[in-house]
């Protein structure tokens, strides 16, 4: 047994990747997905951010569902809405549901913007581009199950997970 906790860090057939291994590997794709977004989102005057919110707005989305599905703080949120406003790709309406509430959607120029942006920046992911079917089939039941198991286990951190 090693220092990190590990059996046998040997290169051999049955190799069991050690942690420090595996977060490098992520760490030099997110690097490479990182790059490649900040290229892909200049190359059409948009901040990165920007693209990827185009990328999750398919017709109407709550600013507060926005920020979660890409994972930004709500103050940040607005920002890139008003980012979008300014470019004419975006506007907020009042949710119908609750007045309280903004939702973002897509202009005309937003909608033709965001086909671009998926088709050209986001179907050609570093690291994804290089997989058959299966293997991203694979790739997304192994991230589904970290997230899975990540969430469980916060819950049973704060007592809120049995």
């Amino acid at each position: 047994m090693t220092r990190d906790g590990w059996k046998g860090h040997g290169r051999a057939r049955g190799h069991r990747a050690c942690p420090a291994e595996l977060v490098d590997a992520m760490g030099q794709l997110f690097l490479h997905v990182r790059d490649h977004i900040e290229r892909g989102a200049q190359s059409y005057d948009l901040p990165p951010p920007c693209a990827k919110a185009l990328r999750v707005i398919d017709g109407t989305v709550s600013m507060k569902e926005l920020g979660s599905r890409i994972q930004c703080d709500a103050s940040f949120v607005t920002a890139i809405a008003d980012m979008l406003e300014e470019r004419g790709l975006a506007r907020r309406e009042v949710d119908p549901a609750d007045r309280r509430s903004k939702n973002l959607v897509l202009t005309g120029k937003g909608v033709a913007m965001r086909a671009r942006v998926v088709d050209e920046l986001f179907a050609d992911i570093p690291g994804l581009r290089t997989l058959d079917d299966r293997e991203r089939a694979s790739l997304l039941r192994l991230l589904r199950t970290m997230l899975r198991r990540e969430a469980t286990a916060a819950g049973s951190e704060d007592g809120s997970a049995a």
